[in-house]
């Protein structure tokens, strides 16, 4: 087994696995009082339900985007550099799926690595790339998610 975290792949780890991996990972690209700023919420975004939701899911939006970000940062040095930014990328894209944005009951692990894959190839450079880019694959997934419940 490949630890590419490619569909192949994924679909063999459990998921404790893939989450606890994912979670280091990010511990480890993200400082912990950039997390803290991301999940500070202002009062007005905590005075009802969907207000926090909303905060919470832009929070998990960023953190994603920030981390991804890192990513090219962390491992350029490293020997086979490209090959670890794509596996990295590709965890942290299964994070966003599975854990930040619980997607795994909208859309299936196959759809989201075919897109994943167009975003590891595409080779994001900063934060705010990936932002759009995240951004547009939530609409992406709730077009798919809505045709696959009609």
């Amino acid at each position: 087994m490949s630890l590419d975290y490619t569909y192949e792949s994924l679909k063999s780890f459990s998921r404790d696995e893939l989450e606890q991996f994912s979670l280091r990972m990010i511990h480890r690209l993200i400082p912990e009082e950039t997390m803290t700023e991301l999940f500070t919420f202002e009062q007005e975004e905590t005075d009802s339900d969907e207000r926090l939701q909303s905060a919470q899911f832009d929070a998990m939006l960023r953190m994603s985007a920030i981390a991804l970000s890192e990513i090219p940062n962390a491992f350029s040095e490293s020997e086979s550099a490209q090959q670890n930014i794509e596996r990295m990328s590709r965890l942290l894209l299964w994070h966003f799926y599975a854990i930040s944005f619980q997607l795994e009951k909208a859309i299936p692990l196959e759809v989201h690595c075919n897109h994943a894959e167009t975003l590891v190839k595409k080779g994001q450079i900063d934060v705010f790339q990936w932002v759009k880019s995240l951004t547009e694959l939530l609409h992406t997934y709730a077009e798919i998610s809505e045709k696959y419940n009609k």
